[in-house]
This record gives structure tokens, sequence and C-alpha cells, in this order.
């Protein structure tokens, strides 16, 4: 992600960092997050896994910077002050955007209360430090920690019908085509006929197998 932040949930279930409850410099919300953001996240949570991504914004209108190296942690708390299972999933896109996911249980592991329904939070931490035209400058205390929240409202319905939320398929992608269809490639060849699989391509576009009869062996 931008200038090498980390980003982690409660890194294990059992773990409760109570992020709503920390001494910060500096407040956000859902509504103008200034530094986080965060999509795909369902309306509403139903039991199950939902999926979402996180990325970091454009600081350039901001009169701070998060701070290179930061850590970004979150964590989801229902409306009867359960923590939610999250992480991040170990996909690397490449692109300063991390998929993220938010467990809804019907026992929490770790605590004898059950998830209610209603409205919760999915709270974000970071560091902040001041740029040099800063005039609002962040107290010596607050320098080096976690001194930036961002609470995002979240709703719980666990019985919900039909809710669900993209699931992570596969993490790589190739150049390949289908049987009876073109290469993805600048003048490629057809798979031939009566192949069993698509031909694929390697990075330079030239294809790296030709697709094989059925009944061959490679």
């Amino acid at each position: 992600m931008a200038h090498s932040q980390e980003l982690n949930s409660t890194l294990t279930y059992e773990n409760r960092y109570d992020l709503d409850e920390l001494d910060v410099f500096l407040e956000g919300d859902g509504r103008y997050p200034m530094f986080f953001s965060v999509n795909g996240l369902p309306s509403q949570l139903s039991f199950g896994k939902h999926y979402f991504n996180v990325s970091i914004l454009n600081p350039s209108n901001q009169e701070y910077y998060l701070r290179n190296n930061s850590r970004i942690l979150f964590e989801f708390k229902s409306i009867n002050d359960v923590v939610l299972k999250s992480d991040v999933v170990d996909v690397n896109q490449r692109n300063g955007v991390a998929i993220c996911y938010v467990e809804v249980l019907p026992n929490s592991l770790r605590t004898r209360k059950e998830v209610e329904d209603g409205g919760g939070t999915l709270t974000m931490v970071g560091s902040l430090e001041n740029k040099s035209t800063t005039t609002r400058r962040i107290p010596e205390k607050y320098k080096g920690a976690m001194n930036y929240r961002c609470t995002f409202p979240i709703e719980i319905r666990k019985n919900l019908l039909n809710a669900s939320s993209p699931k992570v398929l596969q993490a790589k992608h190739k150049l390949t085509t289908t049987l009876g269809q073109f290469s993805f490639a600048k003048a490629g060849i057809s798979t031939r006929r009566g192949a069993s699989s698509g031909t694929t391509y390697n990075s330079d576009g030239f294809p790296s197998n030709q697709g094989g009869h059925e009944g061959e062996t490679s």
C-alpha cells in the first residue's frame, strides 16, 4: 500500500484492541474518512464471511500525511460490544488495495455474549505526521503513536437472506484461450482443432503451449 503502510486486523481473533477507546489526536468518520477508503462492504452483514477492499486516499488536500511505515489497524464491533472476526486476505494485488474480510459467527468463541442485530462499527486507526505546511501541529504526546481514528458505521442482520459478498476465486491471472476462441495476444495463433485445452501465452504474447489434442500426453 502507499508509503509502505502495514494493514492488520486485530491479528488474532483472541486479541481485543478497543480501538474505539484510544486517545487520538484527530477523528474522522465514514462520511469524511480523509485517509482511508473502504469499498465493497455489504450494507447489512449476515451470518458468514464478507469481503471488502481497503485503500489509502491521496492526502494532498489534507493537513497531514499518513506516516511512512505506519501500521493500520481495524476492528469490527457489534452494537453489544462483541468483536467480530476479521483479517486481511493474503493476496498481493500490487495496486495499493488490500482485500479484507469480516465474519459474523453464531458463537463468538471469545465471549459468552451473542452478536446482536443492529448498528455496529468498523474502526480504523493509523499514525499521522505533520506536513511542512501544517498549521495545527501534532502535539508531542501523539507523535509516532496511533493518533488518527476513522469510524465507519455497519449494520448487522444475522438471518438476512441472500446477504453475500464477492469471494476471491483466484489470485493468479494468465492469458489463455478457450476452445474455439481467439488469443488475447496481438496477431496470436488460435487454438488447434481438436485441442483438449486452450493455448497459454507468456508475458511476451507468444504461445507457451499449443493446446493438446484429445488423447495426447505431454
